[in-house]
């Protein structure tokens, strides 16, 4: 677009007219995206024991706000004291400590250790000026004060702590004296050719000759770990004058570790090989690993494999209380990406795996007043397992599980292996910690704002929670938005339902409206009625949100997974368009007025749409980090097997040293939005990250100049950030964007 071109956009968008025929200005949009980036959002949660009281526990929470005056996300912890009843059966009181304190530096942060009452903290520094990184702490406080600061960047025995939920963790040992966690290895640092070294007389070829390796390629494990290569398993002893001692194994990278016992002397941690390529481990559990042992007794000890092989993706090890063994999630190598994982127990003196909960149980469809709906899970469909999982009797595990259109809390019983639901009040529940039997969670909806519950767990004679809610949120600033579920039939797989979600103002809940369809990326991911900020701003706008589940979604079962693989940019298209269809012939929805929005593989889809159904006279496509060409994505990718996966199916994987023949890189142009294109008639603006390391800005660019030499409206940003457009100036920015854009052409 030219600058002139662009001039005139911009004086024509200074007002806009809604969905509900409002007319508003662009100040109008900034303070709509001001309202909701200021609700504070729990993240995490601590509970721990101050003193002898049994009866009595602290509890710290977490929440972020969108701060859009600096921009930036800002934390604040908030500090709760907890009261059970003389029987211990129930919360009697919650009681705030104090005000919130700003904790935007700390990186990560531990719950007090057991006896020494030691709390870690990493905490982010000023930026180094040669390398533009920030710096990073690593605290250790008592109950009075802080004891030591340790600069990461100035230790010899490892780099900067990783601190994502991949290979992350911060652990202290039941003594409270060592904190076991993980950091990038440290690799001496590379010279230029012509950088002039001092050779000390003392210290004579100690280090390597690193000249010349500034610019070599070191692959890291992409998208959300920028620049993690190798790590390490780390263990800080406090009691010996705070040494640190490393642990690495040579083509491995090491995370997720765990104690195996109470004596400290032993550890445990999950391997990832790193040969033939590192490929993209956020978000994808599906890659090749083991789990390992280690004895501390001795400076000479190595890492023992314990469990594990080339087709096994373990994650989640967490001991048992009785420290016999550890129990972890697993699933198989490769496939969807994302996936139902199996509950697995490894026992130490047996040497020996057993699963507890498998993942070949089919959802049964059961017939009810209000139509066909799935029945009991039977399936665990979940990110991991909490940090402390046990019941205090040691015979339950907590988790927390996805289902088609909620994520529920489930207490598994370890000797019958039952699933047992746990009721909750709102449709979403997201576990933050379990200590004692006492829960802390985060409840929310997509017209609820979230906020903090507590419970005691009793788990006789039917388990069960009394929830307390730790009111921070205003629970009826939404109350003009309505939310309805829906299962719907699929016309050619009657053995399966697709699900969907219909976010709608209240005044127009029963009636045809202007409508956002608005599919989920992955594409094996899932909707779940938990608080979204999209759908809710849009209601604000008068649009309807409709939320789809296509076939390959998550929370039904394995099967209902694995049906897509093999046949995106069909079924997935043609499950949109049912859903869309089904609630148009219920007149809820307007068909003459719909608008596509839709992030990675619901760019995908939107973009399908678009050019599959243009019939259909979409107003507006809006596609964010869109994949646009399934055949030229694996080359800019940290996912290049997904492109196959979903491409293919089985028929045909990913090898890192084979390459794609022209046969199969039509068929999987084909498959995707790209071989539509000259069908495209729809206003389309595409929104991109240069730094994504998902989806290549390449693949929307493609799409971009393609509809613009075709005469289509259409329109690029391209933001300084990755996949998820996260940042928030640019998440401020894209939302308003966006809503100019979809208003702009609903009434042409």
């Amino acid at each position: 677009m030219s600058s002139a071109t662009l001039n005139e956009y911009i004086n024509n968008t200074q007002s806009v007219v809604t969905a509900d025929g409002r007319q508003i200005v662009i100040d109008d949009l900034v303070n709509l995206y001001r309202e909701f980036a200021k609700t504070p959002v729990p993240i995490a949660g601590h509970l721990y024991r101050c003193g002898d009281n049994k009866r009595q526990m602290s509890l710290r929470t977490d929440w972020r706000v969108r701060d859009m005056d600096r921009p930036e996300a800002t934390k604040h912890a908030v500090h709760h004291t907890i009261k059970l009843s003389k029987d211990f059966t129930r919360v009697k009181h919650i009681q705030p400590v104090g005000q919130p304190v700003d904790v935007t530096n700390e990186l990560a942060t531990t719950a007090r250790a057991p006896v020494s009452q030691y709390m870690a903290v990493v905490r982010k520094g000023s930026k180094d000026p040669e390398s533009g990184k920030s710096k990073q702490w690593l605290e250790v406080w008592d109950q009075t004060s802080k004891v030591r600061s340790i600069d990461t960047d100035s230790v010899d025995e490892h780099s900067a702590l990783v601190l994502d939920d991949t290979f992350g963790r911060l652990l202290w040992s039941s003594n409270g004296k060592q904190l076991l966690y993980v950091s990038e290895y440290k690799a001496p640092k590379a010279q230029s050719y012509y950088k002039r070294v001092n050779k000390k007389a003392d210290k004579p070829d100690k280090e390597p000759d690193t000249r010349g390796q500034e610019f070599v390629h070191r692959e890291d494990w992409g998208h959300g770990l920028d620049g993690i290569s190798h790590t390490v398993i780390c263990i800080l002893d406090v009691s010996k004058d705070f040494k640190i001692r490393t642990i690495e194994k040579t083509g491995y990278s090491l995370g997720q570790p765990f104690w195996t016992d109470s004596t400290g002397d032993s550890i445990g941690f999950i391997g990832w090989p790193e040969e033939p390529r590192r490929l993209g481990l956020a978000i994808c559990p599906i890659r090749e690993n083991s789990v390992f042992t280690m004895d501390l007794r001795s400076e000479d000890s190595v890492p023992q494999l314990v469990c594990g092989s080339e087709r096994t993706a373990i994650r989640s090890p967490r001991p048992l209380p009785d420290g016999t063994g550890f129990v972890y999630l697993e699933c198989e190598v490769g496939g969807p990406h994302d996936k139902a994982s199996r509950l697995m127990r490894y026992t130490f003196e047996s040497k020996s795996c057993e699963t507890l909960v498998d993942t070949d149980g089919r959802r049964e469809i059961i017939n009810t007043e209000s139509g066909p709906k799935y029945g009991k899970v039977c399936a665990l469909f979940a990110d991991d397992l909490p940090d402390n999982c046990f019941t205090s009797s040691g015979n339950h595990l907590l988790i927390n599980c996805f289902t088609e259109l909620q994520l529920r809390l489930y207490l598994i019983d370890l000797k019958t292996r039952h699933l047992i639901p746990i009721d909750f009040p709102l449709p979403s529940v997201q576990l933050l910690d379990f200590r004692d039997n006492l829960v802390i969670a985060i409840g929310s909806a997509i017209n609820v704002k979230p906020n903090v519950f507590v419970g005691r767990l009793n788990d006789k004679p039917e388990p069960s929670i009394e929830w307390s809610q730790i009111g921070t949120n205003s629970s009826d600033s939404l109350k003009d938005i309505s939310v309805e579920n829906y299962w719907i039939p699929i016309t050619e797989d009657p053995n399966k339902l697709l699900t969907a979600i219909l976010v709608s103002p209240q005044t127009v809940k029963s009636e045809a409206a202007p409508t956002v369809v608005l599919p989920h990326g992955g594409p094996h991911c899932v909707y779940y009625n938990t608080y979204l900020t999209t759908p809710v701003m849009l209601a604000r706008l008068g649009f309807k949100t409709l939320l789809v589940n296509y076939r390959g979604s998550l929370g039904v079962d394995e099967e209902y997974v694995s049906s897509l693989i093999g046949h995106v940019g069909d079924l997935d298209v043609k499950d949109v368009i049912q859903c869309v269809q089904y609630l148009c012939d219920k007149n809820l929805v307007d068909r003459q007025r719909l608008v596509l929005l839709g992030g990675s593989h619901g760019g995908f889809l939107v973009t399908h749409l678009s050019g599959q159904y243009p019939h259909w006279d979409f107003k507006a496509c809006v596609a964010l980090n869109p994949v646009i060409d399934l055949s030229t994505n694996p080359d800019g990718t940290d996912i290049p097997d997904w492109c196959y996966v979903e491409a293919f199916g089985t028929s045909l994987s990913y090898k890192s040293d084979a390459v794609l023949e022209p046969m199969s890189a039509k068929v999987m142009s084909e498959r995707s939005p790209i071989h539509w294109a000259p069908n495209v008639k729809v206003p389309t603006l595409m929104m991109l990250g240069k730094r994504d390391r998902r989806v290549p800005s390449t693949q929307g660019l493609k799409y971009y100049r393609l509809l613009k030499a075709r005469g289509v409206k259409t329109r690029c940003y391209v933001y300084d950030d990755g996949h998820s457009l996260a940042d928030v100036s640019v998440s401020g920015d894209y939302f308003i964007n966006l809503c100019l854009w979809i208003l702009q052409h609903l009434n042409e």
